[in-house]
């Protein structure tokens, strides 16, 4: 199975294209792409997404579900991203499945209310990949939390 896992951000969003066979994991490609001027993020997040499809051939989207905070501004803007996303999932015919930030967190250490720190130090321990920011080990961490519950589902 191979999954791009995402972690969609207003201003940063996260990618991990990470395939899985029998209990071993291998992550692929990740990243982060960052930009801040509106509408420009858009189109930049639309085309370097794409080019990750292009390029890996994942089978399954995971992406994290919009977790809501105090700013309804950025609520609409990460709908903005998320969009962007659910619109690459029907163009290239691929599935979406979303987790909540806490079955993330879970999945990967066991706590759902995790801090962004210890997610990024057990995706380094669990997976063996160092990233550069807190919005790719997310991204990592959301594909490897599907294909976790696509084998707890599937067997």
């Amino acid at each position: 199975m191979k999954v791009l896992g995402i972690d969609p951000g207003n201003y940063s969003t996260g990618f991990c294209v990470l395939s899985s066979r029998g209990s071993s994991f291998k992550v692929e490609t990740y990243g982060s792409v960052k930009s801040r001027k509106r509408p420009d993020n858009l189109k930049k997040i639309f085309e370097a997404i794409q080019s990750v499809i292009d390029k890996f051939s994942p089978e399954e989207i995971a992406l994290e579900s919009a977790f809501y905070g105090k700013n309804p501004q950025s609520l609409l803007r990460l709908g903005e991203v998320r969009g962007i996303i659910l619109l690459l999932s029907t163009l290239n015919n691929i599935p979406v499945y979303e987790y909540t930030p806490q079955k993330v967190k879970n999945s990967i250490t066991g706590y759902g209310w995790s801090k962004k720190e210890e997610v990024s130090f057990m995706v380094e321990k669990v997976l063996n990949v160092k990233t550069e920011n807190h919005d790719e080990a997310d991204a990592i961490a959301v594909a490897f939390c599907h294909i976790q519950s696509r084998r707890l589902n599937f067997g």
